[in-house]
């Protein structure tokens, strides 16, 4: 069998980053994975949006359902969706960062902090607020860029609850929803996905059938839903 060393090679390169550089293991510290394990209260989280429709669809279902989320998302999509920022927004839920372009290769650079600066100006020029979470695009955070953002007063967030909704076809959404109840405690962050970096126009309806599931699954067993802010008692915003 012929083996491919370029493609074992990047393999071995996620792999190694996936383990030191990702929660719920990686990152040197600096991550931010749950909240308090006494109290039933749990977050959701969006990664990679805003676009529409998904994200159009996801906040009338939150909005239906009475649940606050924390989206982070991405400086090139908040551009081409700045009304979707302010409806958020009104609506009361989290902005938070997730870099300008979402490029994993920004945040491993030593000196160079403009994927996330930038990525909140677009922010701060749409809603007049800075943001103050951040989450590294693929959950990569070297101690370099994990020290600069606490430096500059970042929280940085990763999760305890990881979902595969970004994956192409979408999961089936039920199951998603049953999988991520299952792994569930006290202080869970879920991340989920509402959309896809550079792509202002991208539709995800299994993520929405699995948000429509799990709330009432959690709720059931005495969970209630808060945002990031909420959940970790620190600043959504400077």
């Amino acid at each position: 069998m012929k083996i491919n060393l370029k493609q074992l090679a990047v393999q071995t390169l996620d792999q190694t980053g996936n383990l030191l550089l990702s929660p719920p293991y990686g990152g040197f510290g600096y991550y931010r994975n749950h909240g308090p394990r006494a109290t039933r209260q749990v977050a959701l989280t969006f990664d990679d949006g805003p676009s529409k429709p998904c994200t159009e669809e996801l906040l009338n279902m939150l909005d239906d359902l009475e649940v606050n989320a924390t989206f982070f998302w991405v400086g090139a999509n908040v551009m081409s969706h700045p009304d979707l920022v302010v409806r958020a927004d009104a609506a009361h839920h989290i902005i938070a960062n997730h870099s300008m372009e979402h490029s994993r290769k920004s945040g491993l650079i030593l000196q160079d902090d403009g994927h996330f600066t930038d990525a909140e100006e677009v922010v701060y020029k749409v809603l007049g607020k800075r943001t103050r979470l951040y989450r590294p695009p693929w959950g990569w955070l070297p101690p370099w860029e994990g020290h600069r953002l606490n430096r500059i007063g970042y929280t940085v967030i990763g999760w305890d609850v990881y979902t595969l909704d970004w994956q192409l076809p979408e999961p089936d959404g039920r199951w998603m929803a049953e999988d991520a109840a299952e792994r569930t405690q006290p202080g869970s962050i879920f991340c989920f996905h509402d959309g896809r970096a550079h792509a202002p126009v991208w539709n995800k309806k299994q993520t929405i059938r699995a948000i429509q599931h799990l709330v009432p699954l959690l709720r059931a067993k005495g969970y209630t839903f808060v945002t990031v802010p909420q959940l970790l008692n620190v600043p959504g915003y400077a």
